[in-house]
């Protein structure tokens, strides 16, 4: 397994227009491809708070996103779910062995994916297929992940896809069967790789916030 990174343009995207006109931060946080739309949930954070109005509303009023559904998390800070039909690069994306694991803006307004890949030519499939939308895909970083040095670094990257996928959530809105699925390995393998990874988290929290 490998993990890459890319930064790529969204163009004629609602994201894109978002961080242009306020500065602000959306990550997605899930996507999925179904017929004619693909539904995404995303979180959105400002800088200055009285901008999310007029995000949520540049939201709401875009023609192509429908069944919005906004929560407000914290102060300048919601998360939201809605349907879209335009958004070509998140149904490639749907579409691979690609498995997204951060999604966030980057300054200059390009997203910036996080990705652990089962296959090299899965990757090269994904790039080509953005370089298609106009999408401008520029590779960050492409590095393979072993079972030795870098075994910490999969346990989190899995846990995390696990918390933002709702799989600690409860109810779970993702049960063990079908995230191993996704990972292509089988449910003990994902039930060891995450309490591994939940004891390294717990760890390092504790180390940090030593009362003594």
């Amino acid at each position: 397994m490998m993990e890459g990174i890319i930064t790529l343009a969204l163009p004629d995207n609602w994201i894109t227009e978002v961080v242009k006109q306020y500065p602000s931060v959306v990550k997605l946080i899930d996507s999925k491809a179904f017929n004619t739309e693909v539904r995404d949930l995303v979180q959105i954070e400002v800088e200055n708070t009285e901008d999310l109005p007029k995000v949520i509303d540049l939201v709401r009023n875009n023609p192509n996103i429908f069944n919005v559904d906004i929560s407000a998390i914290d102060k300048g800070k919601v998360l939201a779910a809605f349907s879209t039909n335009q958004c070509m690069v998140c149904r490639v994306l749907a579409g691979t062995e690609c498995f997204l694991t951060r999604s966030t803006t980057t300054p200059d307004g390009r997203m910036q994916w996080t990705m652990l890949v089962t296959r090299n030519s899965a990757f090269k499939e994904l790039i080509d297929a953005l370089k298609k939308l106009n999408a401008e895909p520029k590779l960050v970083k492409l590095t393979e992940i072993t079972d030795t040095d870098e075994l910490t670094m999969r346990q989190e990257q899995i846990t995390r896809m696990a918390f933002e996928r709702g799989y600690f959530d409860f109810p779970r809105r993702i049960g063990l069967k079908e995230l191993a699925k996704i990972f292509g390995i089988s449910t003990s393998t994902l039930s060891e790789i995450l309490r591994k990874g939940q004891r390294r988290i717990m760890q390092r929290y504790f180390q940090e916030h030593r009362q003594y």
